[in-house]
């Protein structure tokens, strides 16, 4: 009597064992993708910002101000998805990579970069693979979800950010720093923005300014004159705005970068 043939029997059994190697495999880098997705890592230079809400915005004005911020109210509830920003500003030596014909006299190359255009900075973020953040991510990655006036707090500390006759290297002042770690939020350069200057939701304040011709401009910046009142240009919530194709020399940018949507 011929014995029955053990090859089908051994194929299946080969065919699982491969099939479970397979498995053991590719399961932790299946699981290692979806936990990238659910908790993306920063890039180097770069802060996530979570999704969700902040407040936006002012009703009253911190105690440190010298005058009103009238295009700043009302305070209101903005939600954003999860983004990213970077933790300082752009320098003027990876700018000048960028541009060879930037040169800034009696600069260093870890300083912010100045004198740009919005579509100077416009051009370098999308460059590199990034893009001008929107105002209020710009209010949400330097005030964080709280509230607060100052980067740092509720209230006006000139020792922590550099309102004075000129630029400093990026980060190098470690009390201007957000709630998520993002840096010079409220001194060394005010810094371009992609949003148009207009009216918050339900705000009565009527500006000649308000329109699609003059983008926002935020955080407080070096003045060689010295404003007289930097406090208030150092509040998360201060609003200032300029022509796109205007160059300020205490004007610079950093860059934002949005999160693959799911």
């Amino acid at each position: 009597m011929t014995r029955p043939a053990l090859l089908p029997f051994a194929s299946r059994s080969i065919g699982f064992v491969l099939f479970g190697l397979i498995l053991l495999y590719f399961l932790p880098l299946f699981f290692s993708l979806s936990a990238a997705e659910e908790n993306p890592i920063e890039p180097e230079d770069m802060v996530l910002i979570p999704a969700g809400s902040f407040w936006m915005g002012l009703d009253e004005l911190p105690p440190d101000s010298p005058w009103g911020q009238e295009d700043a109210r009302p305070k209101h509830r903005v939600s954003l998805p999860a983004f990213l920003i970077d933790r300082y500003e752009v320098r003027y030596g990876d700018y000048l990579r960028f541009d060879h014909n930037h040169v800034l006299a009696d600069r260093t190359s870890d300083t912010p970069v100045t004198q740009v255009t919005w579509t100077d900075a416009d051009n370098y973020c999308r460059a590199i693979g990034k893009r001008l953040p929107s105002e209020a991510e710009w209010e949400k990655a330097a005030r964080g979800e709280d509230g607060r006036a100052y980067p740092w707090g509720p209230r006006y500390d000139p020792s922590k950010s550099n309102t004075g006759p000129g630029p400093k290297p990026v980060g190098s002042i470690p009390g201007d720093r957000s709630p998520y770690g993002v840096f010079d939020m409220a001194g060394n350069v005010s810094e371009w923005t992609d949003s148009w200057y207009r009216a918050y939701p339900g705000n009565t304040y009527k500006s000649t300014d308000y329109g699609i011709f003059q983008k926002v401009v935020r955080g407080g910046a070096f003045n060689e004159k010295q404003h007289f009142a930097d406090e208030m240009f150092a509040q998360t919530t201060f609003r200032n705005y300029n022509r796109p194709h205007h160059a300020g020399p205490d004007n610079g940018f950093r860059c934002a970068k949005s999160l693959p949507v799911k």
